[in-house]
């Protein structure tokens, strides 16, 4: 008799275990990562006087309350005290952020972006920090990544405008 009874418990306990794991995968998804960034990426400038080295790092997170965020995270040393012509650093100084969704069929699709100039900020601060973020309302389907580009004119070079393309960070689900 103690055979029997034990082999049923064992029994219902295996039961319940293989019942247990199939309604956890029948739950909502479980998703990777919620938050993922760039290491910081280095640009030095040559800009009149001294140089001028900027560091960007860019952060892709999703929020609970359904949505992305891209955050462009920026830094700089080097720079100089004024914004007046002919004494500035740069004439333009732009940092796009990006917020793309990627389709496996198309690719990076860009769902939303902002700029932010931040040259009056160089320009005038030897040394700073700021960050431009951007908010993108969705449900969570696809991955997400932050990505990003340096529109800038350094002060006096005659050369016009230049690109820096960013690269963009990993992906999040």
């Amino acid at each position: 008799m103690m055979v029997k009874v034990r082999r049923t418990a064992t029994a219902a306990a295996a039961f319940l275990l293989a019942f247990g794991g199939m309604s956890a995968l029948t739950v909502g998804p479980a998703y990777a990562e919620d938050y993922a960034c760039t290491s910081y990426q280095d640009k030095t400038f040559p800009t009149p006087g001294s140089n001028v080295e900027v560091s960007i790092k860019l952060c892709i997170e999703h929020y609970s309350e359904g949505g992305y965020e891209a955050t462009a995270y920026y830094k700089w040393s080097g720079s100089g005290g004024t914004d007046l012509d002919d004494n500035r650093k740069f004439d333009r100084f732009d940092l796009q952020v990006r917020v793309e969704q990627h389709d496996p069929d198309i690719g990076d699709i860009i769902q939303a972006s902002r700029v932010c100039d931040v040259r009056y900020d160089i320009n005038t601060s030897g040394d700073g920090s700021g960050f431009c973020p951007k908010w993108y309302s969705h449900s969570r389907a696809l991955t997400w990544s932050a990505d990003g580009t340096v529109t800038y004119d350094i002060d006096r070079d005659g050369e016009g405008a230049y690109t820096w393309n960013l690269g963009g960070s990993p992906q999040i689900d």
